[in-house]
């Protein structure tokens, strides 16, 4: 593997054990975290090795910031029933680990009960993507990953902007659509957006994802491969922001406005006003 592999070369790689961390994909002093929860479902899709058990929730911790070079995905089967396994990943660099994941793959089964995801989860109202403008990637000013992810601002506040309240939506997709559009590509995916407190801030603060857990939620017609070039939309809610941490839940949804991931993250900030 190349020194800057592109993403399907990482997540590849991952998926055996072994890969690099191209540059560029840096968020802060660390690697963009949706990448590095991309890295951790390929090794676990590959150690469950059954194509018909999908990832359907997986719970990260960002132990220790990882880093651009070579990193070791471990990974142990700690049960696989009858449909579905449940896998423990780990990143390692250096002997040290800086990631964990705690993932649940299952197939799917037949059942007399059924309530659709879109009955209580319409997509958000936003402008037409084409109404928005991306935000550029301005180095020393917007996170170093940006150059890889377009995000569209629809609705609520940019990132530090002093607002009286958090929460934001929008369309996002990569600018470089990689080779399909899968569960290991969604997770990198997702995390591109800022903490849903970022509106908040008046200025650069420290603020930085605990913990991670993310539901992706299966197409209507699973047969049907999502495109890599689509556009996806975006919405977060924040529960409670106070005493130095807050919790948010996000939603995503398709280019039809199908429900398709749930995500749910604990964050912690330092405010410079405190």
């Amino acid at each position: 593997m190349t020194a800057d592999p592109t993403l399907d070369e990482m997540l590849d790689g991952a998926a055996t054990g072994a890969t690099t961390v191209a540059p560029g994909w840096g968020q802060g002093r660390a690697t963009y975290g949706g990448l590095v929860a991309g890295l951790l479902v390929a090794r676990a899709e590959t150690l469950t090795a059954d194509p018909a058990r999908r990832l359907r929730s997986a719970a990260v911790s960002f132990v220790g910031p990882v880093t651009p070079g070579t990193a070791e995905l471990q990974g142990t089967v700690l049960r696989a029933g009858g449909s579905a396994t449940t896998v423990d990943v780990k990143l390692v660099q250096d002997g040290t680990v800086r990631a964990a994941m705690l993932a649940t793959l299952g197939q799917d089964r037949a059942t007399a009960i059924a309530f659709p995801a879109d009955r209580r989860n319409p997509p958000p109202a936003l402008p037409e993507p084409d109404e928005l403008q991306p935000i550029p990637y301005l180095e020393g000013l917007t996170p170093e990953f940006i150059r890889h992810v377009e995000l569209r601002y629809g609705s609520g506040g940019f990132p530090l902007s002093g607002a009286a309240e958090p929460d934001f939506g929008g369309w996002f997709r990569f600018r470089e659509p990689p080779a399909r559009m899968g569960d290991r590509e969604l997770i990198a995916l997702v995390d591109a957006w800022p903490p849903a407190i970022a509106p908040m801030f008046g200025g650069p603060a420290p603020i930085s994802t605990m913990s991670w857990s993310y539901e992706p939620v299966a197409a209507p017609d699973p047969a049907v491969p999502d495109r890599p070039d689509a556009l996806w939309r975006y919405a977060v809610h924040t529960h409670v922001a106070r005493d130095g941490y807050t919790q948010a839940a996000a939603r995503v949804w398709d280019a039809d406005g199908h429900l398709r991931a749930i995500s749910n993250q604990t964050v912690s900030y330092f405010d410079p006003r405190g």
